[in-house]
């Protein structure tokens, strides 16, 4: 036995035996977990990010003079923006788009895009009033973006090149381990389909701003549909935090032209996807939808209701988690936790 395959059998073991009785139970009955999708969930052979990661940052560093971009540095399905194959081209393109510093990528960021996919929402005005049923968004593509700049924090951690890489492994969880880990919230492979999860892709932008990321994620989708003479419209579902959503509706992010630049925003196509975090009480939830402020805004946000398993996951309590036990961290996928391991990774405080 190498010392590679051994220490991937150590560290699926190690998995195992901090799995919730009720997980096991589960793998149990379903059958469907063994000590190889273990160590097919410990490889982290993906891509090296590097050439990319300083080709974008050289030609697309924010400046006045730079338009908003999105680059896409892999797909994971040929037809991607597109569901499938068609040569009828779709009136609309609904993406749903997790933009994030991922320092790491974390299973509350795989569990944003499961919740898009699989769940049924009601628009942020119909919950407020009760009225009429949840219904799915009825997503099409999934756009994992790693931003270069953060409206607020510096960059430190995880070099971009370094966190490219586990993003990519975040990609791969969700998008193609369809048997492989108990946190997925579909429930067997013809619902996993049907949520289009596997229609990934994943990439960096250069803006902090929602409202330019919208433009950049737009020019993109219509750029890879071939499209230019007919582009179709496309509607970007943001998931966020409740924290994001706060900032993204303060005055102090935008120029003179508040909130013109939210409406814009909205009539563009894009959409916000929201989920209560640990720390945040609900009548402040409710206080602040209820402002004058929000009433237009209303139907163009839905929430999102994360397993509890996952609401409590955050990246600074992932990497104080490694930095105290390097291999008791259970709210990353495995392969990410190896290679942060591998890199020595969040070591320091």
């Amino acid at each position: 036995m190498s010392t590679s395959e051994s220490k991937a059998k150590m560290y699926a073991r190690s998995l195992l035996a901090h799995r919730s009785t009720a997980e096991a139970g589960m793998v149990v009955e379903q059958g469907q977990y063994t000590l190889t999708d273990d160590l097919n969930m410990m490889r982290c052979d993906t891509p090296e990010y590097d050439d990319f990661v300083k080709n974008f940052v050289a030609t697309h560093a924010p400046t006045a003079n730079i338009q908003p971009t999105v680059k896409i540095a892999r797909k994971f399905s040929e037809t991607w923006p597109l569901a499938k194959k068609t040569t009828t081209a779709p009136e609309a393109i609904r993406v749903a788009v997790m933009d994030s510093s991922f320092n790491p990528p974390h299973y509350c960021h795989g569990a944003f895009m499961e919740c898009l996919g699989v769940m049924e929402h009601r628009s942020e005005d119909k919950r407020q009033a009760n009225t009429g049923a949840p219904h799915s968004l009825e997503i099409d593509a999934y756009l994992l973006l790693l931003a270069t700049q953060n409206a607020d924090k510096p960059l430190q951690g995880a070099t971009l090149s370094q966190r490219m890489r586990m993003v990519d492994m975040l990609a791969t969880t969700v998008a193609v381990d369809s048997s492989s880990d108990t946190w997925h919230l579909w429930k067997n492979r013809k619902e996993f389909l049907a949520t289009n999860l596997h229609n990934m892709a994943i990439g960096m932008v250069n803006t902090p701003r929602f409202i330019d990321k919208l433009q950049a994620v737009r020019d993109v989708i219509c750029q890879e549909h071939g499209n230019s003479e007919s582009p179709p419209k496309v509607l970007c579902f943001f998931a966020m935090g409740w924290d994001t959503l706060i900032r993204f509706f303060d005055a102090k992010y935008y120029g003179p032209e508040f909130p013109a630049e939210i409406d814009q925003f909205f009539a563009d196509g894009g959409r916000i996807a929201y989920a209560r975090r640990m720390g945040f009480l609900d009548g402040d939830v409710e206080e602040f939808f209820a402002s004058p402020l929000m009433a237009p805004y209303l139907r163009y946000i839905y929430e999102l209701n994360l397993p509890k398993r996952v609401k409590h996951i955050s990246s600074t309590g992932v990497r104080q988690a490694i930095l105290e036990s390097s291999h008791n961290v259970r709210d990353i996928p495995p392969r990410i936790l190896q290679y942060a391991n591998s890199n020595q990774l969040y070591r320091e405080e």
